[in-house]
């Protein structure tokens, strides 16, 4: 209950009782004039509450020689901003972990959401997180950068990558996202002044011919060989080949198909870690995959022997739990099946080197850059373009054919390039100097040069071109077949 203002030359104090029973003051002063003008939304009055009357008053006082002097700005947004510059980078990065979400407005998978509370709890916390916001400074920020271990060999500049890329998301939201109507930010501008080079990739793909994938197969316990060829020879992620379900196989078709509806990863199930069914890595990745002929006898056999009459049953379950297999454990048992293959090429092959494996061979067999983009479920043309590459086996077949090849296709050019700009042939006129050649021909030519080769002959041309010309010219192609 209220009782009555006490009379005063600025504001008014009332005396008033809380639900509680305790006691407060309520200090109000009218609204200046000249901002009711300027902002007609605000309220007519201003108020602020105390514990004690004598701070009432000295607030009273402090908002009178605001006005008096022409900096007043309305109670709630010194408030807001006050709040604002109180918040951590903890507390301001948890949330915004929480509540990201990806560029098409859904939220993030579950298991990217935990990725990111580790980045924060193992190396970010501890360097900025009982820090403001407001006071983090780009020195900070190097800091926390120079912090992060990186051996000699380049072993931990792949994470430290990773967090440096969420370290920025969240300040370059917290310098851009407005708080308020008038557009206020939580920090004028985002202390991350620098960038980081990408690091070089610390593995390089193994490329097994496909009587090694064959072999590894036959080497893994029987339950899971099938998995061996599905990423070997169809190109599926280790994710996708572990969340299978029976009801993704139809054989009774011609062609039989595989469909590529989900991805089993790290999650979490009634608070707990656990492996899960999630979605797939991007859009791109649901596709639907002809089953190759020489398959659909292990794919039969694969659900005869190991997989449940329903629909949703796995086609890959834990040897003992029957459950998702996890990563590891796939992992585990391909590595143990390259030590009975007994085969020095392998030795540092991964799982994953198999999807690497399929979508090589996928381009030299002829496939397109739309084909290979269905194939492997890929959204980003570079990404696509590393499978131009050839396997070690196939390199010196390649670059005995390709000059012929080429020319009887009438593929070289007949008139020299600009002067300048020229790379001359090899010797022997073998294919080096042709791709060379190509490489420096302007963009439509070497596109106009290149389109009027059939496929095969197409693939191999591209995969002698230098990186970036690779890429430029894929991409150019691929414009033409959308």
């Amino acid at each position: 209950m209220a009782r009555k203002a006490r009379r005063r030359s600025f504001g008014k104090i009332e005396t008033k009782t809380n639900r509680h029973g305790n006691r407060y003051y309520q200090a109000s002063y009218r609204t200046p004039v000249e901002a009711m003008a300027e902002r007609p939304g605000l309220p007519e009055r201003q108020y602020k509450n105390f514990d004690d009357e004598t701070a009432a008053n000295g607030w009273l006082s402090s908002e009178k020689r605001l006005i008096d002097s022409g900096v007043w700005t309305p109670v709630k947004e010194r408030e807001a901003k006050t709040r604002r510059s109180d918040v951590t980078f903890a507390e301001y990065s948890a949330q915004w972990v929480e509540n990201r979400r990806k560029k098409d407005g859904s939220p993030l998978r579950e298991g990217t959401r935990q990725k990111y509370f580790q980045y924060l709890r193992d190396h970010l916390n501890p360097v900025l997180g009982d820090k403001p916001m407001t006071s983090i400074r780009p020195a900070d920020i190097r800091t926390w950068y120079d912090s992060m271990t990186v051996t000699r060999d380049g072993r931990g500049a792949s994470v430290r990558r990773h967090v440096f890329d969420l370290l920025n998301g969240i300040m370059s939201d917290a310098a851009s996202t407005p708080l308020d109507d008038e557009g206020t930010t939580l920090i004028p501008v985002t202390p991350v002044q620098f960038r980081v080079p990408r690091p070089d990739t610390l593995h390089d793909y193994v490329i097994a011919s496909r009587e090694q994938i064959w072999a590894l197969a036959d080497a893994m316990p029987p339950c899971h060989r099938l998995s061996v060829l599905i990423a070997g020879v169809m190109g599926l992620r280790e994710g996708e080949v572990l969340g299978l379900q029976r009801g993704d196989v139809e054989l009774g078709r011609s062609p039989a198909i595989l469909h590529v509806r989900r991805s089993a990863k790290d999650g979490t199930t009634n608070g707990h870690k656990a492996r899960v069914l999630g979605d797939l890595k991007t859009a791109g990745s649901r596709r639907d995959l002809e089953i190759p002929e020489p398959l659909l006898a292990d794919m039969k056999r694969q659900l005869d022997d190991y997989v449940d009459s329903v629909p949703t049953a796995l086609l890959f379950t834990g040897v003992r739990s029957r459950k998702i297999v996890s990563g590891q454990s796939i992992r585990n048992e391909f590595n143990r099946a390259k030590k009975a293959v007994g085969d020095p090429e392998l030795m540092d092959m991964h799982f994953h080197d198999l999807r690497h494996c399929a979508l090589t061979y996928f381009a030299q067999d002829g496939a397109t850059v739309g084909q290979l983009m269905k194939l492997g479920g890929h959204t980003n043309l570079k990404t696509v373009a590393v499978y131009q590459q050839s396997s070690a086996d196939a390199d010196e077949r390649l670059r005995n054919a390709v000059n012929a090849e080429l020319s009887s296709a009438g593929s070289a050019p007949t008139s020299p390039p600009p002067p300048g700009d020229s790379v001359p042939p090899s010797q022997d006129g073998g294919s080096d100097g042709l791709a060379g050649m190509l490489a420096v021909m302007p963009l439509d030519e070497r596109v106009a040069v290149i389109r009027e080769l059939d496929a095969g002959k197409r693939q191999r041309a591209l995969g002698l071109l230098p990186r970036d010309a690779r890429v430029e010219t894929m991409a150019a192609l691929f414009e033409e077949e959308l």
